[in-house]
């Protein structure tokens, strides 16, 4: 019977919590919904459903599909218990037992012990051609590789003089060779007339069937190569690359796949850190974020964050973020990423640049309320800050807030990141001291964390290695994690108590100062983290010192200027300096901001994209009076001179509307600008407006149960060969994949151009992209036939394509 059908049978006897879990594993069967079990399992055998699928599996079960996909490959029938168990060379038959029931649940094989298992639908295809990290098997290499087969043929006498005797085709050779490393007696002979430096190539090759080969100085062959090349024990690729064959791999690891089925996760303990230690690092990195964030917003307002024509922010815009918040490229990058995230800064489509948009919502949130909207955002956005700075394959480097950094598996990978976090934290905790928090916690070491990932989801091992790192860094930013160690915010936040860990920040952070120590060195010091409204307002009117919360500001001539380009004046200044500080204003501040106020605006200094010169006073009054100057914003600055923000192109235009006739100076003007400095704040916004939202791709507990409802009440529907469903389409490519892997001759129906059926004997070579390749085994011509031309097939028993 069909895998497929068998599939659909078996799930159809499923009682309803099982294939509830079945969906909440697999929720892509139901995205969008079926109308029956056969379109269920067509759909769960389809290759991107399973590589979906194998993405979630832990190592232990990857170990057992790719045991199965090596056993089955290459027209193999179902395997039974006693083979899978022997593909193990320590084998664990409780735990291989758990794992077939699990990847049974999974819909990933179908089979049972006494009938044996087969893995489900294109399952091979998922896994990729190197299933745990062999090679092909004879058969597939002399099919693929010309040279390959007659060299199989060639290669048996040397390996065997005695069965050189009778006449051999490649098929029959690659079955004998195939014999031959699958006895270990046959193996062990061979290795012993094998010169050293082969055997030494062949261990090198054992974890990694594909490999290059260093030629010697004149570009010959090395000896121990063309050894194992004569006797087909590698196969040759290109003139620098060769591919260890399946059937050598197995043998070089004790005539397994595996060595040993990997049930345990890799947990072992670490070195600790204390937990006071521990939370004093989470709570002051998670006051320095906020009083970073705030800084930044507040540079921002001031001055927009502008954007390269590529895309992203510049590394000399980057430097000059940096250096407002005296922090460096790194920190600044994730700050403007976060920012982002969360909606604190936007792009501007007319300017190309990032300015504030929420920024009165942002004061009016208590802390505990601005950390979780940077939790959430953070665990969200579909970005990897992290990646800012690297390289990509072209040689350039990632820019901040750069499409390049974009990662739509970012969430996902934080998600784990926090689950292995806690794994690690409860494997390595001392019942008597961490676990109740009064002694040690253990450190989340970068290598652990990318390994205990790898196990759960070991097809993303390469994604975590290049992630995780960065992210660690980040969630050390956010107070996830203090000295390295998980806290108990970060495993609040992992369980997904978000307001359980907002309520445990609010109580462990110092209350917000709202005054500082105002001294006669013109500095002021803030004695703790300052109340937003505060910090910005000293960042206004001084200049930061130092990092962290505890923070100097000085104040100088240039910072004094920088509050009066702002708007502010002396008497300002001084009435935000007195009700801001716990002491008097010293004298020397007091006479600095009065001197630099009387001094400042001598020379005015503004900004006009157009301007109009005229002698006629009657024009000057027309043009003032026109409503629609005083949309352009045109004001007079002088008895023959107006000046307007808007282009000279604009101003034109509108003089023609009233009837003028102006001509053009041959000047260049200024390029028109904002009419404000500091873009102004949106009204505000409701923090619950604010919260970013996790957004897993799953489906919901009604769709499930909708879905259980149409599959129980569907009524079998009989085959149309006219018109093919989507799952008469999945048995049709399944007969064709297994007639390609047993090399058999299959009657192939089609519809041709006129919408006849015409039926052929052909031999299928390969099938992909909707197109399928055949040989007519008469006439020895290959074609190309389309898949949806394909109507029926049926393999013809008993035929080989070299029989």
């Amino acid at each position: 019977m069909s895998a497929i059908r068998a599939l659909a049978e078996h799930l159809a006897r499923r009682s309803d919590d099982d294939l509830r879990g079945l969906l909440s594993v697999r929720p892509d069967l139901i995205l969008p919904p079926v109308p029956d079990f056969a379109a269920l399992a067509a759909r769960a055998s389809t290759r991107v459903s399973l590589q979906r699928a194998l993405e979630n599996v832990p190592r232990p079960h990857l170990q057992v599909l790719e045991a199965l996909v090596v056993l089955t490959d290459d027209g193999g029938g179902p395997v039974p218990l006693s083979r899978l168990t022997a593909a193990f060379t320590h084998p664990d038959a409780e735990a291989l037992d758990a794992v077939l029931t699990d990847l049974a649940a999974r819909a990933l094989i179908v089979g049972s012990a006494p009938e044996g298992f087969l893995p489900v639908g294109a399952l091979s295809d998922a896994v990729g051609p190197y299933p745990a990290g062999l090679g092909r098997p004879f058969r597939a290499l002399a099919r693929s590789i010309p040279r390959f087969g007659p060299a199989l043929i060639q290669a048996v006498p040397l390996l065997d003089p005695a069965a050189g005797d009778d006449p051999m085709t490649s098929t029959s050779a690659a079955q004998y060779l195939s014999d031959l490393t699958a006895d270990p007696a046959e193996w062990d002979r061979v290795l012993t007339g094998a010169p050293e430096a082969a055997v030494a190539l062949l261990s090198r090759l054992r974890d990694t069937p594909v490999g290059s080969t260093a030629a010697g100085g004149d570009g010959a062959t090395p000896p121990a190569v063309r050894w194992l090349q004569d006797r087909c024990l590698l196969a040759p690729l290109d003139a620098l690359h060769v591919e260890l064959p399946r059937g050598v791999g197995t043998a070089l690891r004790g005539h397994a796949v595996f060595t040993a089925l990997e049930v345990t996760p890799p947990t072992a303990p670490g070195r600790t850190t204390r937990t006071s230690l521990r939370d004093n690092a989470a709570f002051g990195a998670i006051a320095e974020t906020l009083r970073l964030m705030t800084a930044l917003l507040g540079s921002v307002a001031a001055t927009p964050v502008t954007t390269l024509r590529s895309g992203g922010v510049g590394v000399r815009e980057l430097r000059r973020v940096r250096e407002a918040l005296r922090s460096d490229d790194g920190a600044t990058a994730w700050l403007l990423e976060l920012a982002a995230a969360v909606g604190l800064i936007t792009l501007d489509p007319d300017d190309s640049r990032w300015k504030t948009s929420r920024l009165d919502a942002w004061d009016a949130l208590d802390r505990d309320a601005q950390w979780l909207l940077l939790v959430e955002g953070w665990l969200a956005v579909d970005r990897a800050p992290a990646l800012v700075g690297s390289r990509l394959p072209d040689g350039t480097a990632i820019n901040a807030l750069a499409a390049e950094a974009s990662r739509p598996d970012a969430p996902m990978v934080r998600q784990r990141l926090l689950a292995v976090a806690v794994e690690l934290s409860d494997a390595a905790a001392d019942p008597a001291g961490t676990a109740s928090g009064t002694t040690a916690s253990p450190v989340l070491a970068e290598e652990s964390v990318v390994g205990l990932a790898s196990w759960h989801q070991p097809r993303l091992q390469r994604r975590f290695a290049r992630l995780l790192p960065g992210m660690l860094t980040e969630a050390a930013s956010l107070g996830l994690t203090g000295g390295g160690a998980l806290t108990g915010a970060g495993r609040l936040v992992a369980e997904g108590r978000f307001e359980d860990a907002a309520d445990a920040i609010r109580e462990a952070l110092p209350d917000a100062v709202s005054q500082v120590v105002l001294q006669a060195d013109l500095t002021a010091v803030a004695p703790g983290y300052l109340q937003p409204e505060v910090a910005r307002g000293l960042l206004r009117m001084a200049t930061p010192e130092g990092q962290g919360p505890a923070t100097t500001y000085r104040f100088s001539a240039d910072s004094i200027r920088t509050a009066l380009d702002a708007g502010e004046d002396a008497p300002s200044i001084l009435a935000f300096l007195r009700s801001s500080s716990v002491t008097e204003i010293p004298q020397a501040l007091a006479y600095l901001v009065e001197d630099t106020a009387s001094r400042y605006g001598t020379l005015r200094v503004g900004r006009a994209g157009s301007y109009l010169r005229t002698e006629d006073d009657a024009v000057t009054a027309a043009v003032l009076a026109d409503p629609r100057a005083a949309v352009l914003g045109v004001v007079q600055i002088a008895p023959t001179v107006l000046v307007s923000p808007a282009s000279a192109p604009e101003l034109t235009a509108l003089l023609r509307d009233l009837g003028f006739s102006p001509a053009s100076d041959a000047v260049a003007a200024v390029a028109p600008s904002p009419a404000g400095g500091e873009p102004a704040a949106p009204a505000r916004v409701p923090p619950d407006q604010l919260r970013s939202r996790l957004n897993p791709w799953s489906v919901a507990e009604e769709e499930i149960a909708a879905q259980l409802v149409a599959l129980r009440s569907a009524k079998p529907v009989p085959p149309d060969p006219a018109g093919g469903s989507d799952s008469d389409t999945l048995l049709g490519l399944e007969t064709l994949r297994t007639a390609i892997r047993s090399r058999s001759r299959i009657r192939l129906g089609t519809a041709d151009s006129e919408g006849n059926h015409v039926r052929q004997v052909l031999v299928p070579l390969s099938v992909s992209g909707g197109r399928l390749r055949v040989v007519d085994p008469e006439t020895q011509v290959e074609k190309v036939v389309s898949v949806h031309r394909v109507m029926d097939v049926e393999i013809l028993e008993g035929s080989t394509a070299d029989g």
